[in-house]
């Protein structure tokens, strides 16, 4: 009888899973899988237009290999943007872990600054931005005209020397300045990041905590034993999640396929579906990484 109670749960739990997914099915079924499939026929041929309309040629993986082993300009925009986009997961995801702390804790307004935080999503980042990139205030909060660029700037310098002095190489160096420097861009993408490991903390169990108190551990001890490790499957998640963000987001790259798409098409494919085999490794290789850390409570 306990057996068919389990059983019975765990179908509707599955059942309650797809009826999410579902969504997400038909929407791929019915307008992205034949784009997707032309967009990988394309890649392996050259496409011309006639009188009678689209012609195709087929040369094999002759587009891949331009891309990777010709193209100068984007092999060197691909490698730019893979490195930066690391130092851009590291900074997201440890300033999203602290804000979810701070935002954890019971204070008076927490869920006025919980919802500020996540307007971004919901209204959309880039509309956002494009906003306050044309009002006074992100000037103001961006540091680009106002009475402290020059103290910005001194306190750049500082943090270069600081990094040069622990051995950073200049390309990490500037990773790093770069996005130090765009704390309030980034601020705006880590919304969703946020409120996962809200989420993820108020998973903990609290009794836990109170184990910790009674046999003397201090916070440091509680959060290294207790709170990170079950904050695993949370943080695999962001990662992921802020890796497909961050590569999806747009650069130089994204821009060269973009031009490309007006009058190489074949090649733009071929850029695009080689875009998407990197990141495909890189979220693979972190869950690979992460997954075997991962604790999850039964």
């Amino acid at each position: 009888m306990k057996n068919k109670r389990k059983f019975l749960r765990m179908n509707r739990t599955n059942a309650v899973g797809v009826l999410f997914v579902l969504p997400f099915l038909i929407g791929f079924i019915f307008l992205f899988f034949k784009p997707m499939l032309a967009s990988i026929i394309y890649s392996f041929n050259v496409v011309g237009f006639d009188e009678q309309g689209m012609t195709l040629k087929f040369v094999g993986l002759d587009n891949y290999r331009y891309a990777l082993f010709s193209d100068a300009e984007f092999l060197k925009e691909l490698l730019a943007v893979a490195g930066s986009a690391l130092a851009k997961v590291v900074v997201i995801m440890f300033m999203s872990m602290f804000v979810a702390m701070l935002l954890n804790q019971k204070f008076y307004g927490r869920l006025f600054f919980r919802t500020v935080l996540f307007l971004p999503v919901i209204f959309g980042a880039d509309v956002i931005l494009a906003i306050f990139a044309e009002s006074d205030a992100y000037t103001m909060l961006s540091g680009t005209s106002n009475s402290l660029v020059s103290v910005g700037k001194e306190a750049n310098v500082f943090l270069e020397e600081l990094m040069r002095s622990f051995g950073f190489s200049s390309g990490m160096m500037n990773a790093l300045s770069s996005n130090i420097r765009g704390i309030f861009d980034l601020t705006w993408e880590m919304g969703i990041q946020t409120v996962l490991f809200i989420v993820g903390f108020q998973a903990i169990p609290p009794h836990l905590y109170e184990v910790c108190e009674m046999e003397g551990a201090t916070k440091w001890e509680t959060f290294w034993k207790v709170t990170f490790p079950l904050l695993s499957p949370t943080i695999l998640l962001c990662l992921i999640y802020t890796v497909i963000d961050t590569f999806n987001s747009d650069n130089n790259v994204v821009r060269i396929i973009s031009e490309n798409m007006a009058h190489l098409l074949h090649y733009a494919c071929a850029q695009t579906w080689l875009y998407t085999l990197i990141v495909f490794a890189f979220v693979m290789t972190i869950y690979g990484l992460v997954s075997r850390k991962t604790i999850y409570l039964d």
